[in-house]
């Protein structure tokens, strides 16, 4: 715990704003992420100098940001940097499941985590991302309070 007179050594952090995931088609990750994930496009737009391209994503609460530059590579395995996108979903197997139909890969597979109440999985999603699903059961003391969109 911070005492009173202790100095601030920290930014005060307001929110979240968005999280910024590199891919190499961006056609195809709008295309994916809206069409398995039921995410919105909220805002688009390329710079000719540079031929990047961005997206920005959003479901209630969140923002992602693709971004798409000449001469990414394939993805590093998630080694460092970005390691996962989490998201609340009411069937975390049901979930799971429809992703796989689309395309993503099981990395761990629906299970129980009891330490926090919730069934939880993680995929890779066509694009080398780790999305990790989230079930809260009711007696979980971990449900997020309801979030509203984003201003």
């Amino acid at each position: 715990m911070i005492e009173e007179d202790t100095p601030r050594s920290a930014i005060e952090v307001l929110r979240v704003d968005h999280t910024g995931v590199m891919v190499d088609d961006i056609e195809a990750a709008v295309d994916w992420y809206v069409g398995a994930l039921g995410l919105q496009v909220a805002d688009r737009w390329e710079n000719a100098e540079t031929a990047m391209a961005w997206a920005h994503l959003e479901a209630p609460g969140a923002r992602i940001e693709l971004v798409q530059r000449p001469g990414l590579g394939a993805h590093a395995g998630n080694l460092a940097g970005l390691h996962h996108l989490a998201f609340v979903v009411d069937d975390c197997a049901a979930a799971t499941d429809l992703l796989v139909a689309r395309g993503a890969d099981v990395v761990f597979p629906p299970s129980y985590f009891d330490r926090h109440d919730m069934d939880w999985s993680f995929v890779r999603d066509p694009f080398g991302i780790i999305l990790e699903l989230v079930s809260y059961r009711a007696t979980s003391p971990d449900v997020p309070e309801p979030r509203t969109a984003l201003d």
